[in-house]
């Protein structure tokens, strides 16, 4: 069996991200908490802790505050590194007559991004959130805070590239659609209501060219505004949400 290493592990702050780690169980080391008044939810977090058998330590303050940012509600959690999945996997366990519904990210940076996306995708119901090897953010505390807790259940997949994601979703049935500020075609006007893989570009330079090649439609969120574009995680958000209302209509009402 391999041993664990101290790189194998992270830290997350804050009461919603550790309390979303200890509700599904986890691999958590470690609980700190600073020493001071509790109020009930940390004190429920602190009980709920030791019930599952979870090592909890209380820190002065002076020491807590020096080994850890600020920036914690007063709780850390030491647990064990995202474990992404298997695209074939996660493919074969979307029950049958169901369409999947896969968001690929090409070149998200920004964790607070990649946690957010992750939290929408959870919220949302998509199947699996995509991310390359390189050109991406980490799974670790940033993305962990912005997306409370959602990147320890939503199923994320790491591929080598986005160009052998799409070339998969191909061969399993799927449309491949670019998020594109340039394109020629709006959400509200393209058919989401299949199978369907959402390319999500990054947060400065958008879908990269050979992605935007390799796509089967670009497609845009029309803007009627001053502002010409979205962050990369709200565009994300009301695309995933379309795909899901046009999936909620009866064929006889679409369009």
């Amino acid at each position: 069996m391999r041993r664990s290493r101290e790189s194998d592990y992270i830290q997350i702050h804050g009461r919603q991200p550790v309390n979303e780690a200890l509700l599904n169980g986890w691999p958590i080391r470690e609980v700190v908490v600073r020493k001071g008044p509790r109020d009930a939810i940390l004190t429920e977090m602190v009980s709920k802790a030791s019930a599952l058998g979870v090592r909890t330590t209380v820190m002065e303050a002076p020491a807590f505050d020096r080994r850890f940012s600020r920036d914690t509600q007063g709780v850390v959690a030491i647990v064990k590194e995202v474990q992404t999945q298997n695209l074939d996997d996660l493919r074969r366990d979307i029950p049958r007559g169901q369409d999947p519904l896969f968001v690929a990210l090409d070149g998200i940076e920004d964790p607070h991004n990649l946690g957010a996306i992750t939290r929408t995708c959870l919220a949302m119901g998509v199947h699996a959130v995509v991310i390359p090897k390189h050109r991406t953010a980490s799974l670790g505390e940033g993305a962990a805070k912005s997306s409370a807790g959602a990147i320890f259940r939503q199923p994320i997949c790491q591929v080598s590239n986005i160009h052998y994601f799409i070339e998969w979703a191909k061969r399993q049935g799927l449309w491949v659609y670019g998020l594109d500020a340039s394109a020629t075609e709006d959400i509200w006007n393209t058919d989401l209501s299949g199978p369907v893989a959402l390319i999500i570009g990054g947060e400065d330079k958008g879908l990269a060219r050979l992605t935007r090649e390799k796509c089967d439609f670009l497609v845009k969120i029309p803007m009627t505004g001053r502002i010409g574009s979205l962050n990369a995680s709200v565009a994300c958000g009301m695309a995933i949400s379309e795909c899901q209302r046009q999936r909620q209509q009866k064929p006889s009402d679409r369009p």
